[in-house]
């Protein structure tokens, strides 16, 4: 009865350690941000009615993608988001929309292109595919 005892105690230990040590666990993800001509080109719409006309500056793109590149590094861990497959991330608030097409390098360095960029309001969003990845800021 005791060794019975002693093999449960020993077994909720390690468990208890493993919680322990899993919950300390991080995984880092580096993202490089590139900006295609596309994007550069779309930084200023004069073709849309009602379209907030104010220019898309650089950072405010790395500003968007920091706050939720979390958000993205555990997408690309549950395996949402993938090598080459486009996803949108959106904030209405902040009046920004930019398309991105992230590209795996090596390891855990990917490379997020921004394709596209569009001042997204309420009235005027920004469209995005049937089974298209949107992160809402």
């Amino acid at each position: 009865m005791n060794n019975l005892r002693q093999i449960i105690r020993e077994n909720l230990l390690l468990e208890k350690r493993i919680s322990q040590i899993s919950s300390n666990i991080e995984v880092t993800f580096s993202f490089d941000i590139n900006r295609t001509g596309h994007a550069y080109e779309r930084k200023i719409r004069t073709d849309i009615e009602d379209y907030d006309k104010r220019e898309i500056s650089n950072s405010e793109i790395s500003e968007l993608i920091r706050v939720v590149r979390k958000e993205i590094a555990e997408k690309i861990v549950s395996g949402e988001i993938f090598h080459g497959e486009p996803f949108v991330i959106k904030s209405p608030e902040r009046r920004l929309a930019i398309s991105i097409v992230p590209e795996h390098e090596q390891g855990m360095f990917w490379t997020l292109y921004v394709t596209t960029v569009f001042r997204e309001t309420y009235i005027n969003p920004f469209r995005v595919g049937k089974q298209q990845v949107v992160i809402l800021v």
